[in-house]
């Protein structure tokens, strides 16, 4: 019996993993089509066009297809501009939320890509890391290898420039794990050469080797010529480093070919400068000399990168060294020192690609023989200056030395008495707010204690009745239950609001921000309020652009919504309205809770969002309430950035207003969303 469920829960898993399979292969094929016709139009568009104008010939394109075609040609005008900034981010995000409402995993990982493309040039590290490994997952499911790969090696990539070897070496792996497993010649190729210029640009030869080696022994099955000029001028670049010579002049030989044939200028200097250099350790003179010649006269003619020049020059210094002409040593010496120091360090922070500028320690050892060379001819007539120069030198250095400890102690002295003034200050003015703090806990827990026994108080008198007057008529029952609804709701928003409360206070509440569609959070917790405490009749009226994105906590913004709209159901009258709207401006948005009720008097305007007190807001229809929701809405308005006020006029209502920045956020309106909620 157990291996009959068994097999029959196998085999629904298996029908429901091919029907979500069938289901993404169709969504595929229809995103791909959307993409092809996408491409022809971006293809089609005036270039010289403002970029305003393209965007709105692409939403004009658009308007009446099904949401993961706008997407496409969302994703295929973003690829084309893709430096344009805040709008194409905010195109990208639409992009984004369509496919995943389609669920089109191939649309969503393509738009993901293109969203990392963007963090990488922003330099955001956490939104680049997340967006690229949820693109592979995407892709992963609907078995687009090439995809997969592509988005590891961006994050190979980043890391390995942002010298993050560790996660570098992660993603290299798992592409590795990847190719080995596919027939694709050109995706294995593709990655052996990020791994084998991984390895290289942290100087581990032989890790290196393996994989050029790797490379090479594909290219010769798939003549894949592209590859082989970069996999050449590499391996002799890595031979060099190791002095296996012979190796490295075959290598950069045949990289020389390649760059002749496409008449590579800058390619072949930097060729020529690894022959050179490899002509000089060998000592083949007559190499050397064809070599300084050749470069000697490109120098007059192209215009060569400084630091090509300056490996030039070093390497002229030994050719000279070894030809035995000194003077000839001495000016090119100098020439090259001077050069050094007038070209910025990061020439020299690149290592083992195109010239040899991984022999920094072979280059100082060089440079010293020169020198002592230089001072062996003059010994005779400085040795008594050096004496002197020594002497006056260690006279001054011990003065220096002797001055910079005592200034060190004196600052020391200086910035440990700020230290203990800074501390009184600290404790003087954490004794404040800790009163403060238990003088304000203690009116709130009294405060809730009187709200709380009435609502129970209440409960307990409607379960007597109930026990009591056991015949009711079902008319009686249904008021009481709704009643008792009522009290109950209260009762639980009350409690939530003192635990959130709670948990700030003890610094439990993260600030998690993340871009979030707002019209579904208001519209969810609306619709909750009305049905737990709602009953008045109340009406709702929701103008929130269903198209609005911000970067909120989703948390904190739903307990705003839902104590000020709990807040605004309880002091307007029965068979009343109560609104909510947002107002989009350049740097925020405008939230409104409007209710019909009594409004509150002016003295009490300013005291709601006083942290260190509670107060009561009274009306003739409602119970009065503790006001630590609206301490809550100001706490987490505040961590966003924005603020929170109150306009209200008595007898005719109360506007509570709040507002949130938009710092990258801005609305594309596509669509716009206006809905009445009848009770």
């Amino acid at each position: 019996m157990r291996l009959i469920t068994s097999l029959l829960t196998i085999l629904c898993l298996l029908s429901v993993h091919l029907v979500f399979a069938t289901e993404q292969d169709s969504l595929t094929n229809k995103y791909l089509d959307a993409k092809d016709k996408a491409i022809r139009f971006v293809a089609k568009q005036n270039k010289g066009t403002e970029f305003e104008l393209l965007l709105k010939e692409v939403i004009e394109e658009v308007t009446h297809k099904e949401e993961f075609e706008q997407a496409a040609f969302y994703i295929q005008f973003c690829k084309q501009h893709k430096n344009e900034g805040l709008e194409i981010d905010s195109l990208l995000q639409l992009a984004v939320n369509e496919m995943r409402a389609s669920n089109c995993k191939r649309g969503l990982g393509e738009a993901l890509f293109f969203v990392g493309v963007r963090a990488i040039d922003e330099n955001d590290v956490e939104e680049l890391h997340s967006v690229f490994n949820e693109a592979a997952k995407c892709f992963k499911a609907t078995n687009y290898d090439l995809g997969v790969i592509y988005a590891f090696s961006r994050l190979a990539n980043y890391y390995s420039k942002t010298d993050n070897f560790e996660l570098a070496n992660k993603y290299n792996q798992q592409l590795l794990n990847l190719v080995d497993k596919s027939t694709d010649r050109n995706l294995k190729e593709m990655v052996y050469l990020n791994v084998a210029n991984f390895y290289t640009e942290q100087a581990q030869a032989d890790e290196a080797l393996e994989y050029y080696k790797m490379l090479e022994e594909s290219i010769n099955i798939s003549n894949n010529t592209r590859r082989l000029k970069p996999l050449y001028n590499n391996l002799g670049v890595i031979y060099i480093y190791k002095h296996d010579w012979a190796n490295a002049k075959k290598y950069i030989n045949k990289s020389l070919a390649i760059k002749q044939q496409e008449k590579d200028s800058l390619g072949m200097f930097a060729s020529y400068q690894n022959l050179f250099r490899i002509s000089i350790k060998t000592q083949q003179m007559q190499d050397a000399e064809f070599y300084h010649t050749i470069m000697s006269d490109w120098l007059t003619k192209l215009k060569i990168p400084s630091e090509q020049i300056l490996s030039f020059k070093f390497n002229t210094t030994d050719y000279y060294i070894l030809k035995g002409e000194r003077e000839q040593a001495q000016a090119a010496l100098y020439d090259f020192s001077s050069d050094k120091d007038s070209i910025s360090n990061a020439v020299f922070s690149e290592q083992l690609l195109e010239i040899e500028e991984a022999f920094e320690i072979e280059r100082r050892d060089q440079t010293i023989k020169l020198m002592q060379q230089e001072d062996e001819l003059q010994q005779a007539e400085l040795k008594s200056l050096k004496v002197i120069v020594f002497f006056v030198i260690a006279f001054i250095v011990v003065l220096l030395i002797n001055g910079f400890y005592m200034k060190r102690h004196w600052n020391k002295l200086i910035r440990a008495d700020e230290k203990l003034k800074l501390k009184q200050g600290e404790l003087i003015a954490l004794n404040k707010k800790l009163e403060q703090s238990s003088q304000s806990k203690d009116r709130i827990l009294s405060i809730i204690g009187h709200d709380l026994r009435g609502p129970v108080g209440g409960l307990k008198e409607l379960v007597e009745l109930y026990m009591e007057l056991p015949e009711l008529e079902p008319q009686d029952v249904t008021n009481l239950l709704q009643s008792a609804r009522v009290s109950s709701s209260s009762t639980y928003y009350l409690l939530e609001n003192l635990l959130t409360w709670a948990n700030s206070q003890r610094g439990e509440i993260s600030y998690s921000p993340q871009t979030t569609p707002i019209y579904p959070v208001v519209k969810q917790t609306v619709q909750l309020l009305e049905q737990s405490i709602n009953n008045k009749n109340v009406d709702f009226i929701i103008d929130v652009q269903k198209s609005l994105s911000l970067k909120v906590d989703v948390n904190m913004f739903r307990t705003v919504i839902r104590n000020l709209v709990s807040n605004a159901i309880r002091y307007t009258p029965e068979n009343s309205l109560v609104s909510i709207a947002a107002t989009i401006s350049d740097h925020e948005v405008r939230f409104t809770v409007i209710d019909k009720g009594t409004g509150i008097t002016a003295d009490k305007l300013n005291q709601l969002f006083d942290k260190k007190e509670t107060y009561y807001i009274g009306s003739d229809i409602s119970k009065k309430g503790t006001g630590l929701g609206l301490i809550l809405c100001k706490e987490f308005v505040e961590l966003h950035g924005g603020k929170i006020w109150v306009n209200s006029h008595q007898e005719v209502g109360t506007q509570v207003c709040f507002s949130i920045p938009t710092v990258s956020t801005k609305v594309i309106e596509t669509k716009l969303g206006k809905e009445v909620m009848q009770s």
